[in-house]
Parts: C-alpha cells; structure tokens; sequence
C-alpha cells in the first residue's frame, strides 16, 4: 500500500510538473510556426534595420525552436495585424505610439529607439541644415511613418511634402533627383550608442526627437493570442542587446 501511495504521488507530481512546463509553452496561430510581419522581403544591406530586426527574430525562433513564417505587408497600419491573428508577431518597426495600441494585441518592451533626420545629397550639405532651409524644395516620407508626422508638424509654408507607399519608392525617386531630402530616422541601441545606418556617402541633417525630450521608442506588436509570446520576446530584449 505504501508503495502504491508512493507511486499515485510521484505520478501526480510528474502530471503538474508537465502541465506547468506546457503552460510556458509559446502557442502560436499555427503551432511551432512564429508568424511574422515585416516589410521587406529578404533585406541584405547591412545598413537596413529590417535586416537587422529580421536577425534578431530569427535569433528569438531559434532559441525558442519555432519555425518562421514571414509576412511582406506595407508599413501603414501594420500594427493592427496582430490584433486580428493575421500575424503572431509584427516587426516592422513601429514606434508606440499611443494611437497605433488597439485590443488583441500589446506592444513588447522598447529594444531601440529613433531621432528624426533629413537625408540629403553629400553636395547639398552646404546649402541646408534645418527643414526650413527647404522651402520650395520637396521632402520626401513613407504614409503612416513617424516621419510623416514629424515632417507635418515642422514643416513650414511652402516646403513640398511628397509621400509615398514604401521606402523601396521614396529612395528611387530621391536617387533619380524628384526630391531634395528624404525624411527619415537616425537610430540607437538602448545604451545610447548610435547604430550605423549608412555610409560616408549619406549626409544626416536637422537631427532631433520627434516628442523634444523624449525617446521615440520602437516595439513589436504581440498578438495577445499567442500564449506566453509576449513575455518571451520581452525576456529576450532585457537579455539580447539589439542589434546583434
């Protein structure tokens, strides 16, 4: 009988133990597979922050051994993805903003932050340093990017806002001379070291924070769906410096 009473209370403790490991377990849209948002399809330039987020997700899988499945989707609005289970994760770069939070979903812990700039030709930087320099001139920014609100509450009457749909399209028509500047972001780690997003041959001016004061702050979305995924990814951020 004792026996028996040994063996009913080991064969409990391993049940709990099981539910209670079961109960950590990432539950994703399709089991084992990270559904993933982003806006480029396979980045390779080592100056592209899509590449490096997309680095960073593929280390996050790896280490909790789940497969991805990434999503292209423009940048506007891709934040809403999550809340509907069309994604389990997007990574597309969005700012937490509070206008962009909706039910279904929540934003993760911050992992890099941004300061607004103006890209310019290398033969321009004599001629322009502040967005008022550029009045009658054309800035260029992606809809639906804090750079568009950035360029609309600073610049003054008489500066051409030119907007586009992605970045593919904003740097083609910035290469070909249709615009005078580029409205983009200069980005930083966590620590306040600036991440290296371009070479000696591009020229950032007018640097400042979109909110003077105060970090603009980038996140994933996290559909609250997916089990025991937001509180993985934010034990990965306090643990994995970004970039890689």
């Amino acid at each position: 009988m004792n026996k028996l009473l040994t063996t009913i209370t080991l064969l409990c403790f391993v049940v709990a133990a099981s539910g209670c490991a079961v109960g950590q377990q990432i539950q994703t849209i399709r089991s084992g597979v990270l559904t993933v948002a982003v806006t480029a399809g396979a980045p390779t330039n080592q100056y592209d922050s899509q590449l490096w987020i997309r680095q960073y997700v593929e280390q996050f899988a790896v280490e909790q051994e789940l497969e991805i499945s990434w999503v292209v989707v423009p940048f506007n609005e891709s934040w809403l993805l999550a809340s509907a289970d069309e994604v389990d994760l997007v990574a597309t770069n969005v700012a937490n903003f509070p206008d962009r939070a909706h039910p279904g979903a929540t934003f993760s812990a911050p992992f890099l932050y941004e300061r607004r700039a103006l890209r310019i030709n290398p033969e321009d930087q004599e001629r322009y340093e502040h967005i008022s320099d550029f009045i009658g001139k054309t800035v260029g920014v992606v809809v639906g990017m804090a750079a568009e609100r950035d360029v609309n509450r600073r610049a003054p009457d008489g500066v051409i806002v030119r907007t586009t749909d992605t970045f593919a399209q904003l740097y083609a028509e910035f290469d070909i001379g249709e615009l005078d500047a580029i409205a983009e972001a200069e980005y930083y780690a966590l620590d306040g070291q600036i991440i290296p997003s371009h070479g000696e041959e591009i020229i950032l001016i007018d640097h400042h924070d979109l909110t003077p004061g105060q970090r603009e702050e980038s996140v994933f979305v996290v559909s609250d769906n997916s089990k025991n995924l937001l509180s993985a990814v934010n034990a990965f951020i306090a643990q994995t410096k970004f970039p890689l």
